[in-house]
């Protein structure tokens, strides 16, 4: 199958043998034709689905394939051996494992029937439009933050999609890789299910060290609910906290001030250095995340996206069925993507609880 890409959207919304040329005789009562109109949906959806690679959200914590698979190491026990002189040493490899990656399909109908379209208002079609390209963005990061804080697998085929390291539930024979200059030697027993009492500084230093073992350097990302940004910028309970300088305040030469962009709260500093604090109110109360980043999209950040190529990023318009005259009747808009764990030790997701196990959220 050709890959078609998402940005001419002509390309979904119409049928293979209709005239294009055709469309700018088509008009609606308002007196714009449907050549423009697809032009400007085009627009939208091209802008939006741009967008979400760029999203504050989730930029910074995946990478894009469109593999249905990924294989990483995992830790064994190897190592030299003192050599002899007619002695053979002992042949060693490394071991490997890996996961499946989802690809679910979404789709949304638009609603526009022909006696609609007849008569709209392209305000009416403009509030459709916008109301569309908003579900594709909450689509991305509701998806993208569930699979983050899930704690099972999710079935692909016979397969299966894994969490962050979770104690060896979802997969007995994975052990990260090991790292004994900076952590005595890993188990399938290792977690990065957290659940810690309480949101302070211990607690954060407690995660942090969770990802430097496994020899990741600061600074680190740490995403918070919004609902408890407070009690993360407290400095009596957060004592590494430093805020991100205001616009038109003018601080003391005492002061300490985070270089951060303005999407962030500031940082928290750690034994093992900072922690860039953001906050999302899709997470509920009580749960927080912490992960390093190695820059937008890039293919060592803890989740990646899987996608399918026909369609590319984000969403598409597709023709509907029973199509009397307009291009646009019964239009859906289509989606392909699925989010899986790419580095199982790159993050550290949190349930802020007095006792029990982790529990997952629901993301909203």
């Amino acid at each position: 199958m050709a890959t078609l890409g998402f940005n001419d959207l002509k390309q979904y919304a119409l049928p293979t043998y209709w005239d294009a040329g055709m469309l700018k005789q088509i008009e609606l009562e308002a007196g714009y034709n449907y050549e423009q109109l697809i032009n400007d949906i085009a627009a939208g959806l091209v802008e939006v689905n741009g967008t979400l690679l760029n999203d504050p959200t989730t930029a910074d914590l995946l990478s894009l394939t469109t593999e249905a698979s990924i294989e990483y190491p995992y830790g064994v026990s190897n190592g030299f051996e003192e050599a002899t002189e007619y002695g053979v040493p002992t042949p060693k490899r490394a071991g490997t494992t890996g996961h499946m990656l989802p690809l679910i399909e979404y789709d949304r109908q638009m609603g526009w029937t022909f006696m609609f379209l007849k008569k709209a208002r392209r305000s009416q079609i403009d509030a459709d439009v916008a109301s569309a390209v908003a579900d594709v963005k909450n689509l991305w990061q509701q998806k993208a933050l569930a699979r983050l804080f899930k704690s099972t697998y999710d079935s692909v085929g016979t397969g299966r999609s894994m969490p962050v390291a979770d104690a060896g539930t979802a997969d007995a024979a994975y052990i990260p890789p090991q790292m004994p200059e900076r952590a005595s030697a890993f188990t399938s027993s290792h977690t990065h299910l957290g659940r810690l009492n309480g949101i302070t500084q211990a607690n954060l230093n407690t995660a942090v060290t969770h990802l430097w073992e496994h020899g990741q350097d600061a600074p680190f990302t740490l995403l918070v609910a919004e609902a408890d940004i407070a009690s993360w910028t407290a400095v009596a309970t957060v004592t590494g906290y430093i805020p991100r300088a205001q616009a038109m305040i003018q601080y003391g030469t005492t002061q300490d001030l985070a270089l951060v962009d303005a999407q962030y709260h500031g940082v928290v500093t750690t034994d093992h250095g900072p922690c860039i604090l953001k906050s999302n109110a899709r997470i509920p109360t009580a749960y927080w995340a912490l992960y390093k980043s190695f820059g937008n999209g890039d293919a060592r950040n803890p989740l990646v996206c899987r996608y399918n190529p026909a369609f590319g990023v984000g969403a598409v318009l597709l023709a509907g069925d029973h199509i009397r005259q307009y291009p646009l009747e019964n239009a859906i808009m289509w989606a392909e993507m699925g989010f899986g764990i790419m580095n199982r030790v790159g993050a550290y997701v949190c349930y802020n609880y007095a006792s029990g196990s982790y529990v997952d959220p629901t993301i909203s």
